[in-house]
């Protein structure tokens, strides 16, 4: 023994051995815990960057998956990491035939696109690339689509509003209305929901603006002459009161050229002008 030194010759026999296993112990770990590290980054971070995503879309007739993709910016073979399902969203969002849309990620690769289409709930006579068209509005108030790329059993259910637009005024798909019509095709819609028939017995809804944004109704019955005057807050009673009235009118053989209820009475008057 030579100072705090203690050279080969002089350990206990039997220490050496055990000291390498505890050496090579460790080492086994440290690879371990490698192997395994690089696996679960290999599984989480590199491998979904190189996966391909597997995208399904619960579209809607008119779309077809690869419009889908090209709207939303994603080409193909996209890896699924690269994808933002928020950002998916909001670019399918601002396509005007698109009510809303929700984009779902599934780990390692799955990508779910859910469409809902906008719904007509009436029509509009407007100027369309030159041409006058019927043009279908949905709940919101949004230019979505022209009506004659509907059968006719589904135009035949819209109610056609006129006196929107002044004359010659263009519009493209994707307008939306002025917001004081937007509450009056929610109502429209709201009716259509409750009694889908209705909307068969009247033939147009012209709009008579007062002032600012104050407006009456003026709607024609498919089979009736006779006009019904409302105000702008229609819904379904209101409109099956005016008619019935009219129908009362029409057997007592003494019917009136106008019937208006805005007061919530019917009064009957003959040889009106429109805008006196």
């Amino acid at each position: 023994m030579l100072g705090n030194f203690i050279y080969s010759e002089d350990m206990p026999a039997g220490y050496a051995a055990p000291q390498k296993l505890e050496k090579a112990v460790k080492r086994f770990l440290l690879l371990a815990v490698i192997f395994i590290s690089g696996g679960l980054i290999w599984i989480f971070a590199i491998s979904p960057c190189m996966v391909p995503a597997r995208i399904d879309v619960k579209g809607f007739p008119g779309i077809s998956k690869q419009d889908v993709l090209n709207i939303a910016g994603i080409s193909g073979g996209a890896a699924y990491v690269s994808i933002n399902p928020q950002e998916v969203e909001w670019l399918l969002s601002r396509y005007y035939p698109i009510e809303s849309a929700k984009v779902i990620k599934r780990f390692p690769d799955r990508l779910s696109v859910f469409l809902e289409p906008r719904r007509p709930v009436a029509v509009v006579l407007a100027d369309v690339d030159g041409k006058i068209q019927p043009v279908c509005f949905d709940r919101f108030g949004v230019a979505f689509k022209i009506a004659n790329e509907l059968t006719d059993a589904s135009i035949s259910a819209l109610p056609l509003i006129s006196g929107i637009f002044p004359e010659n005024q263009p519009l493209r798909l994707g307008m939306k209305l002025p917001s004081a019509y937007l509450s009056l095709l929610s109502r429209i819609s709201a009716i259509g929901s409750e009694d889908p028939k209705l909307w068969y017995a009247i033939s147009q809804i012209q709009i008579h603006k007062k002032n600012n944004d104050m407006f009456d109704l003026v709607l024609y019955p498919v089979h009736d002459s006779i006009r019904l005057r409302m105000g702008s807050d229609i819904n379904k009673d209101s409109i099956y009161y005016a008619l019935l009235i009219s129908d009362v009118c029409r057997q007592l053989g003494d019917a009136p050229d106008e019937i208006d209820v805005r007061s919530g009475l019917g009064a009957m008057i003959k040889e009106t002008r429109f805008g006196k």
